[in-house]
């Protein structure tokens, strides 16, 4: 069993606080911050009386646990529209067509027909003739983008839950 001490807040209220406190910002119930003293000056306070060594210290939820869960919010719809992205990610009409209909098209072409279309392949298609997927594709990088930057901003507010956590502890 830890001990545990008064500190008087300035409108008259007493916490119950535990060594493990030392050196950390607390809120008293008005509001008022109050800056638990150090270990050493700790035992100086008055001890608590007995019956509060039996209640548990309740975890009260600050802003920077707040902080830290809309963060990890953030970060789970950032994957979760992720993989929306990956899984509805546009294609091309022309990455959609039929094999067995180039092969019945093919069949109609006369030799030097399908020289020509041989040599026009080779090049590759020119899918800047495809206008709508591009608009796709334009539509499809501004949501990654944007994606991408729901994610920073949910990892920028754990971090900045657990730096200051780590602030006050020390």
């Amino acid at each position: 069993m830890t001990a545990k001490y008064l500190l008087t807040c300035s409108c008259g209220r007493q916490m119950v606080i535990e060594p493990r406190q030392a050196g950390q910002t607390l809120v008293c119930a008005c509001g008022a911050s109050l800056a638990a003293p150090t270990l050493r000056a700790l035992t100086a306070l008055e001890p608590a009386p007995p019956e509060s060594l039996d209640k548990p210290a309740s975890a009260a939820w600050g802003w920077k646990q707040r902080l830290r869960l809309l963060g990890a919010l953030l970060l789970l719809a950032a994957l979760v529209g992720e993989v929306w992205l990956l899984i509805a990610r546009p294609t091309s009409r022309f990455d959609v067509i039929d094999p067995e209909r180039i092969r019945q098209t093919a069949k109609t072409f006369a030799p030097s027909h399908s020289w020509d279309m041989w040599e026009l392949m080779k090049k590759g298609l020119d899918r800047r003739t495809d206008q709508q997927y591009a608009a796709e594709l334009d539509r499809f990088h501004m949501r990654h983008v944007a994606i991408a930057l729901l994610a920073v901003a949910g990892a920028a507010m754990i971090a900045a839950g657990a730096l200051g956590a780590r602030r006050h502890i020390t």
